[in-house]
């Protein structure tokens, strides 16, 4: 009898254990990064912790000081392979942010937040067709834009040309200081394409005026300008 008290006794132990029974779950291992080892790189950032100024991992914070926080900042300046100003110039080579408005990167005298030709080149020269007109380069306009820049522009409208990387630069619509011009063939702001190589002269003479009215360009220039697209093979 005893024997089968401790079987019973026994089996519902067994029973308990079977029906409280509750499998613990299974934790993934976490790995920490300790901050306060000088080895590690908690940011990722390339550099270890006992010498690391500024943590990457921080939104507020601006590791590369380009004065946008880290949490919204897309771009890394103290990457040297990356162009966080988009100007084709790595940043280990870059000597000048062009996002930095008060900065004058291309040397023109007028500073980048209020440059509408940024990449200007002073001293180019102007081309029309197969001829180069030296001189026109050396006048840097309040726009940033060289004188031959605009004049290219104008050029490439006259021309019907729809302007490239050039073109970008904004000239100033119908004439100088705003000022609307005459419209009609050959007129600013025409940008049809001329029917005839007379309606494109016919297009730089106007806008020549204008220009020679204004006191943009002198009477020589224009008759240097006039002379070249004479004899351009343009349209």
């Amino acid at each position: 009898m005893a024997s089968k008290k401790v079987i019973r006794v026994l089996s519902a132990l067994l029973l308990a254990l079977f029906v409280g029974y509750r499998p613990m779950p299974v934790r993934a291992q976490v790995t920490t990064c300790d901050p306060l080892d000088p080895a590690a790189d908690c940011d990722n950032d390339g550099i270890p912790n006992g010498t690391d100024t500024c943590n990457n991992l921080d939104p507020a914070a601006d590791c590369d000081s380009d004065g946008v926080p880290n949490g919204n900042d897309t771009c890394n300046n103290l990457d040297p392979l990356a162009d966080c100003d988009n100007d084709g110039i790595p940043n280990g080579s870059d000597t000048c942010n062009n996002l930095d408005a008060a900065a004058d990167c291309d040397g023109d005298g007028v500073a980048n937040g209020v440059d509408q030709c940024p990449a200007t080149i002073e001293g180019g020269d102007l081309v029309i067709g197969d001829i180069t007109l030296s001189g026109f380069g050396d006048t840097i306009l309040p726009t940033g834009c060289s004188l031959a820049e605009s004049l290219a522009t104008t050029i490439q409208a006259c021309a019907g040309v729809t302007p490239g990387t050039q073109a970008a630069l904004k000239k100033p619509k119908g004439g100088p200081n705003g000022k609307p011009g005459k419209p009609g063939p050959g007129g600013p702001g025409n940008t049809g394409t001329p029917k005839n190589h007379g309606q494109f002269v016919s297009c730089v003479a106007h806008a020549t005026n204008v220009l020679k009215k204004a006191k943009v360009i002198t009477g020589q220039q224009k008759g240097e300008i006039m002379s070249a697209a004479a004899q351009a093979d343009i349209p």
